[in-house]
């Protein structure tokens, strides 16, 4: 089975750099460079998973993952951010994020979280309770 992910980040060099690491890691990655082409993307194309940053131009992350709640897209959003703000901490939380990395964030980290969602991904496609 093949993990689909979707990064959206403003930024090509970050984009690039982990589009790459995660393909290496066997994923298959898609990427947006606003929070408009993610929900585009998101509206035509199924993923497991959802890489936002939240300091993105036209559409912030927190936008997208508003956008994901109120249109029930079954994705696990995983938040990315520069910025040091406990509300946005929170807000992600309640919009239904499923993990939260604050930059710099290293590869390791990341891999960490989307292995912990995958888990869920898996277990809630195999009719299992997540832990």
């Amino acid at each position: 089975m093949s993990i689909r992910i979707l990064f959206a980040d403003d930024e090509q060099g970050v984009r690039d750099t982990v589009s790459l690491h995660l393909q290496l890691e066997g994923f298959e990655v898609a990427t947006a460079n606003n929070g408009i082409e993610a929900i585009v993307r998101l509206e035509k194309e199924p993923f497991d998973l959802v890489l936002l940053d939240i300091d993105m131009p036209n559409l912030n992350g927190i936008g997208v993952l508003r956008y994901i709640r109120t249109h029930q897209i079954h994705v696990k959003p995983i938040m990315l951010t520069g910025a040091d703000d406990p509300h946005a901490v929170q807000e992600c939380a309640k919009l239904g994020a499923v993990d939260y990395l604050p930059r710099p964030y290293n590869f390791h980290e990341l891999r960490d979280s989307i292995a912990r969602v995958i888990g869920n991904v898996v277990s809630t496609e195999r009719g299992e309770d997540s832990p």
